[in-house]
């Protein structure tokens, strides 16, 4: 990654890890050997924990137990990975597949010993989600994956697959309705690159700008997004402002850009920094990827929808497919009524046009 696109279909999100204990092993010949707080591992030493188990179940000196708690956790996590893949293309044909492994996976975790109430709350979430997932229309097929990215956009560090970096290049390139573009949550501007490479080639772009907003806050976590020297040479910390950073890398497209350094106030994590606003004027674009909280969507919403344009605005929510973003499905599903699905591209991300009253 880093100052390259990813070439893998996903890129992992920093995650908050469960401290249960985790049993990798359960021996024919006495007490099982307990990995407890497995979880807080570094992952290359849970990996090689499950592959000293495989030697030694194979090897004929451990036995695996198919009902133990390992065992379930195994099936589980494998169950969730065909909910990202899922999620990643969203093939209808896919569907009736995955809800019979869910429910299987659900009758597993009940007969199990697990009783962890947020798992289960997971798949009785996604079960229902895909029982009532049919839009009505099909789907429109979404451009991008021939679109070629320039070396200035390559370089930027990037939390976005190319088919998506693609797709935002090739959507801010074909649009042709009245209004500006919106962009919440940049980080180092790979995406805004794309969308003003594409704005750039539109023949109808006619003095359109790309609003971007983000905190520009580091994270720890950011740092396994990338690679590139300059960035980590800077040793941010936690708290520290990258806006520097993110106006280097975009520095070639600054003439279509206006950058805007504040937050949604929406009650989760929040900054000492000026409250998100929007001067009214029309939306074509607008692309959340801020959080995948309710609260979030909800603010969004509430600043922002007054200046969508019935079925001409779209509106990607770049999160949509991701593990943790059921509360970003819910809200879709909830605004059905308004957001029509429009395109599917592979990654998390999900447009919608903006309908009102839609049926």
């Amino acid at each position: 990654m880093g100052g390259h696109v990813a070439d893998h279909a996903h890129v992992r999100h920093a995650a908050k890890e469960s401290s249960a204990p985790i049993d990798l092993a359960s021996r024919a010949h006495g007490d099982p050997t307990n990995f407890s707080g497995a979880a807080a591992l570094p992952k290359a030493d849970l990996a090689l924990g499950l592959q000293r188990h495989i030697h030694e179940v194979i090897e004929g000196r451990s036995f695996f137990d198919p009902y133990a708690a390992d065992a379930v956790c195994m099936r589980l996590l494998l169950a969730i990975a065909a909910v990202q893949d899922y999620f990643r293309h969203e093939r209808a044909n896919d569907r009736a597949s995955l809800l019979t492994r869910l429910r299987r996976a659900l009758l597993d975790l009940d007969e199990s010993d697990l009783c962890d109430l947020k798992i289960r709350r997971f798949f009785t979430d996604s079960i229902r989600y895909l029982e009532t997932d049919a839009t009505a229309e099909p789907l429109e097929r979404p451009g991008g994956e021939n679109e070629l990215l320039s070396p200035t956009v390559r370089r930027i560090p990037t939390m976005l697959c190319k088919e998506t970096l693609g797709y935002y290049k090739w959507l801010a390139k074909t649009f042709q309705h009245p209004g500006d573009i919106v962009e919440l949550g940049s980080w180092m501007g790979s995406s805004t690159g794309c969308l003003a490479e594409g704005l750039a080639q539109n023949p109808d772009w006619k003095g359109r700008r790309i609003h971007v907003y983000d905190s520009f806050i580091w994270r720890d976590w950011m740092k396994a997004y990338t690679d590139d020297p300059s960035l980590l040479a800077a040793n941010l910390r936690a708290g520290d402002s990258f806006l520097e950073y993110f106006c280097a890398y975009i520095e070639s497209f600054r003439p279509l850009i206006e950058v805007h350094q504040s937050v949604l106030k929406s009650g989760a994590e929040q900054f000492a920094l000026p409250a998100l606003q929007w001067g009214g004027e029309a939306i074509s674009i607008l692309v959340m990827d801020f959080a995948h909280d309710r609260a979030s969507n909800e603010a969004m919403w509430r600043v922002f929808s007054p200046s969508f344009r019935s079925g001409s605005t779209i509106v990607v929510f770049n999160q949509f497919g991701n593990i943790p973003a059921g509360e970003v499905r819910a809200f879709c599903r909830e605004k059905a009524r308004e957001l029509v699905p429009l395109h599917k591209p592979p990654g998390s991300a999900k447009a919608f046009r903006y309908q009102k009253g839609a049926a």
